[in-house]
């Protein structure tokens, strides 16, 4: 059930068509795992907290830093030097003081991945690197899952959908079987700032559609800042790299 006061916060969704407190109540009992409080963490979570996620655990060993400052927009410059998940998180418990949020000041490894997962409904990979990409992927694979994992660098944007917990889809590593961290990242390419946040925004969104109307189809979306042009492509089922059938 809704509280009245809930009810007033969240006026503007319920009277959206399809949506209603059906829907609301969808997203209050959905947990979230959140992997990187960048740029895309950043902007992913306040929309996710602000639209009434139930409960969003984050996760991210690293600190702030002042090159973090640009596009990183829940920090502040006397966040310097302190865990970018605890810092993330005190502002995000003033945005909605509904949700259940909790933080994990560490990377994301095959050492907590256990702990971490379990009794996760989602995952979002907001991290910056292809190592940390291409094992959370893994393991969402393994645990079944599902998976949105987003990119952004320079002009350009990156997001997909991995349905791992409705389909045995195919994955990150299928797409990218050859990227390796030498091909390059935001600090060595640069990253134009609200890029972060028109991708991360995007994450937010497609996760509280799939979470009400889920349709369980692998896809890829590809977003040009420089001509504003987004396109998107549906992954049909076929065998993964991991060698594992693809159902039709």
């Amino acid at each position: 059930m809704l509280t009245d006061l809930e009810f007033i916060r969240y006026s503007r969704q319920l009277m959206l068509p399809g949506f209603g407190e059906a829907a609301q109540l969808k997203l209050k009992q959905t947990k979230v795992l959140l992997i990187g409080c960048g740029g895309l963490g950043n902007a992913a979570s306040q929309y996710l907290v602000s639209s009434g996620i139930g409960q969003l655990t984050l996760v991210d060993g690293d600190k702030v830093e002042l090159s973090n400052l640009q596009r990183q927009i829940l920090f502040r410059d006397s966040d310097k030097g302190f865990n970018k998940a605890k810092m993330a998180a005190r502002q995000l418990k003033q945005l909605n003081p509904y949700v259940q949020i909790t933080t994990v000041e560490q990377h994301f490894s095959a050492d907590n991945a256990e702990a971490l997962l379990e009794n996760t409904d989602w995952v979002l990979d907001c991290t910056d690197n292809f190592k940390s990409r291409k094992l959370i992927n893994k393991l969402c694979q393994q645990h079944q899952i599902s998976l949105l994992s987003a990119a952004a660098i320079a002009q350009q944007g990156q997001l997909m959908l991995w349905p791992f917990a409705h389909t045995q889809s195919p994955c990150y590593s299928c797409l990218f079987p050859d990227l390796t961290d030498q091909s390059g990242n935001c600090s060595s390419l640069g990253v134009l700032a609200p890029l972060l946040g028109i991708i991360g925004s995007m994450q937010a969104m497609l996760l509280i559609q799939q979470i009400i109307h889920p349709d369980h189809q692998a896809r890829f979306w590809q977003f040009e800042g420089q001509e504003f042009r987004l396109a998107g492509y549906n992954l049909p089922a076929q065998t993964c790299c991991c060698g594992v059938e693809k159902s039709a």
